[in-house]
């Protein structure tokens, strides 16, 4: 943190006296960590954030007591367009979302995705409640840009697929890590600290305790950083779980919390498809939303702590019924006996079928859009192929970060496979949607730089400068041997175990 700028908490509000007790409540808490700052108008402010950025500094978390107006938008989208993964507040008084124009402003901001929530004023010294919320905040921004040193580093150069695979692996799992160039100063001083000499041409991973992994597979990675990849010393369970997304997680909390032994296997990553996803806001219980990575592993630990066992980067590939219940095989050589089975192997993304891509993937092509995709893309012209609410997701988070963002649909529109919400929030931000159109090819120099679009009405195709695609359609996926299903259960009663 030496070298770098404090990070910022910015306190916008017209009443000195508001104002003045906010700042005193934030200082007496975060000011050995973060700048409190304070402006008594939208100009004052818009101005503070120029200079914040001026200098070098990040903006963490913005409060204002109204949206404002600053050439003609929101001092919240002010702050985003200089600072994409700033926090924003409105700041309210307790009580106050009874008032219309109140609840109605924040809705709007929300309803635009200019605000991730409102805050209500401390009115009292030390008030939890408000600190509880501007923690929060403060973690998910410290989370998103990556700023302090991390227990994890990947050495690897960017444009090779398996370093994009090992740093998904890692963000999927929630483990925080850092991506250095293998070329840099930092990743040599790194790699000497670790013992290696050599510029590795396959990515290395450094742990914690100085433990180098090359070029490591995925269970090996994932046993480094503490998860379990073996079926353990029973070779049997009431339920096994096929599937840890979190259709696979819910299922495996409540079979362990009525006592039932449960085995959940994962050949991915805990939290499927949603783990990649940036956020998630109509999952009930969060009402600011919340990541797709952060809600796995919440499932995870409370699946875990009701004793619940994983097999961490394991592929159930097939199953046989035997007389006294079902047998599942897990690849290379593992088998487990239950008495029932739950099937929740999801969805996975549809993988381009475009001849000249499948090369560019982990290098401009990506599955998903987390916050390490979206760095990637900073500045870039980006396209998203998808009509869902995974692609909708995915166009709003990478919007704060690339030049422009455009969503590709074949279909005709999006109100039939997109939730209204997301559908607004494309609209407000300014994210272009064309609809009846296919990529058919694409090409780069080590890097995608350009896709080739394809009109399904009138066949005319078209080159178009691309920084990266990320594909986001999705389709009912299930291991060899196994019923496609997103969602199933096989097999008779499970009754409570003794305890």
């Amino acid at each position: 943190m030496s070298s770098v700028a404090q990070p910022v908490i910015l306190v916008v509000a017209r009443d000195p006296r508001v104002r003045a007790a906010i700042v005193a409540e934030l200082e007496r808490r975060y000011a050995a960590d973060y700048g409190i700052e304070q402006a008594d108008d939208d100009a004052a402010a818009a101005t503070r954030i120029d200079d914040i950025a001026a200098r070098g500094a990040h903006l963490a978390l913005i409060l204002a007591d109204r949206a404002g107006d600053v050439d003609g938008r929101s001092l919240f989208a002010r702050a985003r367009t200089r600072f994409p993964d700033v926090r924003r507040g409105r700041l309210i008084e307790w009580g106050q979302w009874g008032d219309a124009a109140v609840r109605d402003e924040i809705l709007s901001l929300m309803g635009a995705g200019e605000l991730e929530y409102y805050v209500i004023r401390p009115w009292h010294s030390p008030d939890e409640y408000f600190h509880r919320t501007i923690t929060e905040f403060l973690l998910e921004w410290e989370r998103s840009i990556g700023l302090r040193p991390r227990e994890v580093a990947v050495i690897g150069r960017a444009g090779l697929p398996r370093t994009h695979e090992l740093r998904s692996l890692l963000a999927r799992g929630g483990v925080p890590h850092e991506w250095l160039e293998p070329e840099t100063d930092a990743a040599r001083t790194r790699l000497a600290a670790a013992g290696v000499g050599e510029v590795p041409d396959r990515p290395i991973v450094v742990m914690l305790d100085g433990r180098v992994l090359r070029d490591p597979g995925n269970a090996e990675l994932a046993e480094a950083y503490g998860l379990t990849t073996s079926l353990g010393d029973d070779p049997s369970a009431d339920v096994v779980v096929v599937g840890a997304g979190p259709g696979g997680l819910a299922a495996g909390v409540y079979a362990a919390s009525e006592g039932l032994e449960v085995l959940i296997v994962e050949r991915e990553s805990i939290g499927g498809q949603a783990g990649s996803s940036s956020l998630i806001r109509n999952y009930l219980g969060f009402s600011r939303g919340i990541s797709g990575s952060e809600l796995a592993q919440r499932a995870y630990q409370q699946a875990w702590v009701f004793g619940a066992r994983f097999a961490h980067a394991r592929e159930a590939v097939a199953m046989e019924a035997g007389e006294s219940g079902f047998v599942v095989h897990v690849a290379p050589e593992d088998a487990i006996r239950c008495r029932a089975i739950v099937l929740a192997t999801g969805v996975s993304y549809r993988r381009l079928d475009v001849a000249g891509l499948e090369a560019f993937e982990g290098a401009g092509v990506y599955y998903g859009a987390s916050a390490m995709e979206a760095q990637w893309m900073v500045g870039r012209p980006v396209f998203v192929i998808g009509g869902g609410n995974s692609a909708g997701q995915a166009a709003l988070h990478l919007a704060r970060y690339a030049a422009s963002v455009t969503l590709l649909v074949r279909g005709s529109g999006l109100a039939e496979s997109m939730s209204q919400y997301l559908i607004d929030q494309l609209a407000a931000q300014g994210v272009e949607v064309r609809t009846r159109v296919e990529v058919v090819g694409g090409g780069g120099d080590g890097v995608l730089e350009r896709i080739r679009l394809r009109d399904r009405d009138t066949g005319v195709e078209v080159d178009e400068a691309c920084g990266g695609c990320s594909c986001s359609s999705a389709r009912r996926r299930g291991p060899a041997g196994f019923p496609r299903a997103s969602s199933a259960i096989v097999g008779g009663t499970c009754s409570r175990a003794p305890t």
